[in-house]
């Protein structure tokens, strides 16, 4: 199969006109109809009825229509790219990270990507806590680097899980535990990020499915250093991960496991229908990244 013979099958799929068709591609009918008899024969399948009066898609024809639109978009996209760094153009991505700078992974991502796309300058941009698209959303970044539940609009791809944590005031009453269950943490005021209302990413935040009822909210911060010292102060407790420990030690905060609780998965994500070769080909170098970490 050529892609002459996709593109011929595309415009006479979007015309249902032999005669059409032919005009659009510059070519004779006998020379179309050719292709679409080449087509049939390597696929193995009718795609087209045609009688005297009218051509109509088959079963087939349906689904092959419904993927060789974003077939020849993504082949398209990739010719571009290809000639604009064949004539000394530096293509370029801007990942967004939200609260993953500080992981060992990040760095890890950044030169698997590096190593398979060395043309390719990749611009790392720290986004505020109350967009959890990290950027990827309004179009601020490309690609996003982010802790999960992702907002919807976005395609996302697991990279790594990590253990989730309570943080808690020194002298607070769990902190006697050596392990936390989530029951008796989601009662507690939580630090949550001024200017976030969305509601999913503050649930999660706030295991709202170990409580009836809206959770507490002890302070508002706009950093992870707020955050810590809010706790530090007793205002209030948070859930975070692991690796959060790089902040550590911090006055007054100590850190406990939860009990039975799913851990926190870090994705890459991208904007949903977003097709661009070169975003795809950062996810690929993410997982494959990731793969690797996770095997250490």
């Amino acid at each position: 199969m050529e892609l002459r013979h996709l593109r011929a099958f595309h415009v006479l799929a979007t015309e249902l006109n032999f005669t059409r068709a032919a005009a659009r591609l510059h070519m004779s009918q006998q020379a179309l109809s050719n292709q679409i008899k080449q087509l049939e024969t390597r696929i193995g399948a009718t795609l087209f009825q045609r009688n005297t009066r009218q051509v109509t898609l088959t079963d087939a024809g349906r689904t092959l229509l419904a993927r060789v639109p974003s077939i020849l978009e993504t082949v398209g996209a990739a010719l571009t790219d290809t000639r604009g760094i064949g004539a000394g153009e530096r293509a370029e991505l801007i990942l967004g990270v939200r609260g993953v700078t500080g992981l060992d992974i990040t760095p890890k991502v950044l030169r698997a990507f590096a190593a398979d796309h060395p043309e390719v300058a990749v611009t790392v941009g720290r986004v505020d806590f109350d967009d959890w698209s990290a950027g990827v959303l309004p179009g601020r970044a490309d690609i996003g680097l982010v802790w999960l539940p992702a907002p919807p609009g976005v395609e996302v791809t697991p990279l790594v899980e990590e253990q989730r944590i309570a943080l808690l005031p020194a002298d607070h009453r769990l902190a006697r535990l050596e392990a936390v269950p989530p029951t008796e943490l989601a009662t507690e005021p939580f630090a949550w990020w001024a200017n976030n209302r969305d509601a999913l990413t503050r649930d999660y935040a706030t295991l709202a499915e170990y409580r009836d009822g809206p959770a507490v909210i002890g302070a508002e911060v706009a950093t992870v250093e707020d955050l810590l010292a809010a706790v530090g102060n007793g205002q209030a407790v948070a859930v975070s991960v692991a690796s959060i420990g790089r902040f550590f030690p911090w006055g007054g905060v100590v850190t406990r496991p939860l009990l039975d609780l799913a851990p926190a998965v870090l994705a890459v994500i991208r904007r949903s229908g977003d097709t661009r070769p070169l975003v795809a080909a950062f996810i690929k170098s993410a997982a494959k990244a990731a793969a690797e970490f996770a095997a250490e």
